[in-house]
């Protein structure tokens, strides 16, 4: 079965993990700071929909997936199968690293499988991967820009 995958660099982050997971969970919020998922709506139960609006390059496009994973405050994932799981399925998975001192790291991959695996990853590879660098950069600016605000002096750590 053909296999891709779609990888981004770890983003270093200067605020607490429990406070990027609130980030990255509080889905009604990411039209605030999320610039390839500007729409999300979903309750992170395993096998409930995740309803998503993305910007694909130029293209705005609305898909349901299903949460698949739910690991409190690591990891977040979602799936889609798209026909049957021989024709393509992917998987996007959301990391957290705790790094001590009030640090983590967020990075996220989406795994394609399938025979249509090698035109998607071909087509939309790099438009998600763009998308995901993007998304960790938000996340980052975002998540220490409140860390921020709630720190004595005002400045991330």
């Amino acid at each position: 079965m053909c296999k891709f995958e779609i990888r981004v660099d770890r983003v270093l982050i200067h605020a607490p993990v429990g406070l990027v997971w609130d980030v990255l969970t509080g889905v009604e919020r990411y039209d605030e700071w999320n610039p390839f998922t500007p729409q999300a709506r979903t309750d992170f139960r395993i096998g409930s929909p995740a309803q998503l609006k993305v910007r694909m390059g130029p293209a705005r496009m609305k898909i349901t997936e299903t949460v698949c994973a739910f690991e409190k405050p690591r990891l977040i994932a979602w799936s889609k199968m798209f026909g049957t799981r021989w024709l393509l399925f992917a998987v996007r998975e959301q990391h957290l690293e705790p790094m001590g001192d009030g640090r983590c790291a967020y990075h996220n991959t989406d795994r394609l499988t399938g025979v249509l695996a090698p035109l998607v990853w071909l087509s939309f590879g790099p438009y998600m991967r763009r998308g995901f660098s993007d998304v960790g950069t938000a996340l980052k600016y975002h998540a220490e820009s409140l860390y921020a605000q709630n720190r004595p002096g005002g400045t991330p750590g």
